[in-house]
């Protein structure tokens, strides 16, 4: 039986009029690449707090010193910008799937700690899954995740990398699993290509790191699989091959036009880039989820930016590879 959840997704793209009126205005105040190149010619930390001006971010920055928790203190922001758009939208499975990452890190180190000593109790780590996705109907797409505790040799008794692996790959399986319940066309491309990209990433870095494909084959699975992981790793010397397969048309296209040196350089922003038309496209729909996943997406690129940016000035990292990293903004 399949399963359902717990609320009814809200598909009247009126319900959405005043969240998405929010973020028009919250569009306009977005942030273009001339702002964060000019923060990378700050000489100092302190000039480089004065460049943010007087956009929203100066006052998380009051002082010098509290740029040595910059990333901290951006993420805190984020999960607030999101707490408020989420407080405004009807119930749907975005706010469960940009929560990911944060409940991501408070899983990890559960099962960590819940793996540790000789005979960790197995229904204490399958009871973790549906705390991590929030929905039964999602810890359900995790089945071989969980069957795998289960077994021999099994993932609480691995190797620390073995283990991240799993569990790296039970996030971005959550992802996918997550866009199967949402009804607008355009969202569920954006969510699926979205997980796919973070897979694809996350084992092409594995590989770069020198981490043994066999390794990876064994503790990578995805959609309950290791198709995607083997198929990936049998195409190595030639990135975008096997995934384009599975992209969208849209997301495959744009792929397919970035030069190999770009996602060998940093194969995240050139995820970023791929989605980005999809993500505009979203942006174009007046009243709806593509409206928030659109303003979404366009913040955490926004955030990512500020944090390399800044990063560079306070810890001395070299501006021009920094500059060279920024996302395209979407201002």
């Amino acid at each position: 039986m399949t399963k359902t959840l717990s609320y009814t997704v809200e598909k009247r793209p009126t319900a959405w009029s005043f969240v998405s009126g929010k973020i028009a205005a919250l569009e306009s105040e977005l942030l273009p690449r001339s702002f964060f190149e000019a923060i990378l010619k700050a000489p100092n930390r302190a000039e480089a707090r004065a460049s943010l001006g007087k956009s929203g971010y100066r006052v998380l920055f009051p002082d010098d010193k509290s740029l040595d928790n910059i990333s901290a203190i951006l993420d805190q922001k984020g999960k607030d910008i999101r707490a408020e758009i989420f407080s405004l939208c009807p119930p749907h499975p975005l706010e469960n799937f940009f929560g990911i990452p944060s409940r991501f890190r408070t899983f990890r180190t559960l099962f960590n700690q819940a793996s540790k000593g000789a005979n960790p109790s197995v229904a204490d780590l399958d009871a973790l899954f549906p705390v991590f996705a929030v929905e039964e109907a999602y810890a359900d797409g995790l089945r071989e995740h969980r069957d795998m505790l289960f077994r021999k040799n099994p993932p609480q008794t691995a190797t620390p990398l073995e283990r991240s692996i799993y569990l790296d790959s039970a996030a971005c399986s959550l992802m996918r699993v997550m866009a199967d319940f949402v009804p607008e066309k355009l969202v569920r491309e954006c969510m699926i290509d979205r997980a796919l990209l973070t897979a694809w990433s996350g084992i092409f870095r594995l590989r770069w790191a020198d981490v043994p494909a066999d390794m990876i084959r064994t503790w990578y699975v995805y959609e309950n699989s290791r198709d995607l992981a083997s198929s990936i790793l049998a195409a190595e010397t030639e990135p975008k091959a096997e995934i384009s397969k599975r992209l969208s048309v849209r997301s495959s296209a744009i792929l397919e036009g970035i030069d190999l040196n770009r996602i060998k350089a940093d194969i995240d922003a050139a995820s970023a880039d791929v989605l980005r038309e999809t993500v505009l496209a979203c942006r174009m729909v007046p009243f709806g989820a593509e409206r928030v996943l659109s303003y979404l997406v366009a913040n955490e690129v926004e955030m990512v930016n500020l944090e390399l940016s800044l990063s560079a000035v306070a810890f001395g990292i070299d501006r021009e590879v920094t500059q060279s990293r920024l996302r395209r903004e979407y201002a």
